[in-house]
């Protein structure tokens, strides 16, 4: 029952959030959180999916079947080692970060930001902190108290990247932290996200109601499987760096750097 009555929330999210656009952007990894996110906007509007990726990446390799086998339309964007020169001080000033796990997070969603040719860009974030995605989940000796700090950490963030994109023009939405979604989810037991089976257990059900093969699909965080804080390791190791000192040294304020 509480599957059903997530799949409609989650579907009135979708569509409040989409109201009054008839086109709109997914940024899409071909997990669980986007492929119900697009799934939904698909009753609403026109979608378009864009994936971020590095050449060779786990999504570089998977994304474009996934969003074939959902009936998606999908734009990759490669990324290069050039283009993370420019987007990583993009990503740290504008969630105020330089934690390379949160900027290699951002940096697929401000790629799709900055290529999507639609004004209403839906993103998938809150998902894991809402419904128990993250692996340490799973050895936390307080699980849900340390799901509620991370998404105190991930609204900070989306505030940041919906001013990004207005600077492009862009609005942005979120519809798993709707003030219903996060209700309904807080409410859940503990053992909806996370039990023997796995992890973000009830999304899987909601998916496979969709009929969406992501409801059972592998798949890892953006950050490791667009391949981009992979690439950011090695850049910093290149200048014989940590990836954190490397990471401020690139999102400095532009006199600081040439000091």
């Amino acid at each position: 029952m509480d599957t059903k009555e997530l799949l409609e929330t989650l579907r009135e999210s979708v569509r409040t959030t989409v109201n009054g656009f008839e086109e709109v952007a997914v940024a899409y990894s071909g997990g669980v959180d986007s492929s119900i996110i697009a799934s939904l906007a698909k009753e609403s509007a026109r979608v378009t999916c864009y994936t971020c990726v590095m050449k060779g990446s786990f999504d570089a390799r998977n994304v474009t079947a996934y969003a074939d086998t959902e009936g998606l339309t999908l734009h990759v964007i490669t990324l290069t080692r050039s283009d993370l020169e420019k987007l990583v001080p993009r990503a740290g000033q504008a969630i105020g970060s330089v934690n390379p796990i949160q900027v290699a997070y951002s940096i697929p969603v401000l790629s799709v930001i900055e290529h999507a040719q639609e004004d209403l860009v839906l993103v998938g974030s809150g998902a894991d902190e809402l419904f128990g995605g993250y692996a340490k989940y799973e050895s936390s000796g307080d699980p849900r108290k340390q799901m509620e700090r991370d998404l105190e950490k991930m609204l900070s963030e989306k505030d940041s990247l919906v001013a990004f994109g207005n600077t492009r023009g862009k609005t942005l939405g979120f519809p798993f932290v709707s003030p219903d979604v996060t209700e309904l989810a807080i409410s859940l037991p503990l053992e909806r996200m996370l039990n023997a089976s796995g992890r973000k257990v009830i999304l899987r059900e909601v998916a496979r109601l969709l009929g969406l093969g992501s409801h059972d699909r592998p798949k890892k965080a953006a950050q490791y499987s667009s391949g981009v804080l992979k690439e950011m390791e090695r850049m910093a190791r290149s200048e014989r760096m940590s990836t954190t000192d490397w990471l401020r040294s690139k999102t400095a304020e532009p006199n600081k750097r040439s000091a």
